[in-house]
């Protein structure tokens, strides 16, 4: 019996020997890269990821490729961290993070070099993750900006639905402690393998569904958009204006005019920074798919550099 569950166990460390050799040396299949798991980082319960500098992913939409985060553990090209640099924070969903596109062809990324044309001391911080709304996005600027004051903080809409917000009893009444490492046993363990093991990184991501959580279905616009209610989309606006006052603007892609004009009548009202622009159409977009492509994702760019240009270049 003793000998029996030997050969067992040393058959299965051979598997997964050879396993690793081909999937994670051969195939060049990523581990997870998760620095920790954070507690906080939204009003829903549980813990998002933060990112490993340089950590790898894969693209599963249509070919296999292997991507790259920033020196940052962010999505994008590298941002440089010396004493000058200015910080311009692009908060969002997952159409702004976009697991789908190469670093270079993202929206932050077009927008950074674009800037640095200007002035090399400017970096964009792709703030965007999964399933986030403005409240989420709220704690996420919090948490960052403790290492990266923001010269400005930028919020990208891409959709309006307030049944979705995870609203928590005091969303804004955030402090440090708020924040906490996921340190129990079982996420320890999980990190440990998924770091270290591409093999099974990839047994899990097959488990889950490859990439699942970044797909996303076309969205159905509002029969009447006049009586879509926006007041939780107002109250977070406001509340980020309260704090970042002239450093805030907020900004819509949606492709829905009434919407849109609703939002901008309410920011011009309350003296918000707000511009749209109606780039969720088809030949942005994935196809199968509701996120930006290389096409959207340069067009909002080019669309962010214009903005920041209007609002803060031309003053100087």
């Amino acid at each position: 019996m003793v000998k029996k569950l030997f050969t067992i166990t040393v058959a299965l460390i051979t598997a997964l020997f050879f396993s690793e050799i081909l999937i994670g040396s051969m195939l060049g299949f990523p581990k997870y890269g998760v620095e920790v798991k954070m507690k906080g980082l939204r009003c829903s319960p549980g813990h998002q990821n933060i990112y490993k500098p340089y950590s790898k992913y894969w693209n599963s939409k249509g070919k296999f490729e292997i991507y790259k985060r920033n020196n940052l553990g962010l999505p994008g090209i590298d941002c440089d961290t010396g004493v000058n640099s200015k910080y311009v924070c692009i908060l969002g969903s997952s159409f702004i993070e976009n697991n789908y596109i190469k670093p270079e062809a993202l929206s932050t990324s077009v927008m950074q070099n674009l800037l640095k044309d200007t002035d090399k001391n400017y970096n964009v911080l792709n703030l965007g993750y999964n399933g986030y709304d403005p409240y989420d996005s709220y704690r996420r600027i919090y948490y960052y900006e403790k290492k990266f004051k923001p010269e400005t903080v930028i919020l990208v809409i891409n959709a309006y639905n307030s049944d979705s917000y995870r609203l928590t009893e005091n969303p804004f009444e955030l402090n440090s402690d708020l924040f906490t490492i996921d340190n129990t046993f079982r996420t320890k363990i999980n990190l440990l393998i998924r770091n270290n093991l591409s093999c099974a990184r990839l047994m899990l991501t097959l488990v889950q569904g490859a990439n699942a959580e970044q797909v996303v279905e076309p969205s159905v616009e509002p029969p009447d958009a006049n009586k879509v209610d926006l007041t939780d989309l107002e109250i977070c606006l406001m509340q980020f204006d309260k704090k970042y006052k002239e450093k805030f603007i907020c900004v819509s892609i949606m492709n829905n005019d009434t919407i849109n004009m609703r939002i901008d009548s309410f920011c011009k009202l309350n003296n918000i920074k707000f511009e749209y622009s109606n780039l969720m159409i088809p030949e942005n977009q994935i196809i199968g798919d509701w996120h930006l492509n290389e096409n959207g994702n340069s067009k909002l760019g080019y669309f962010l550099n214009q903005i920041y240009t209007k609002h803060y270049l031309h003053r100087k």
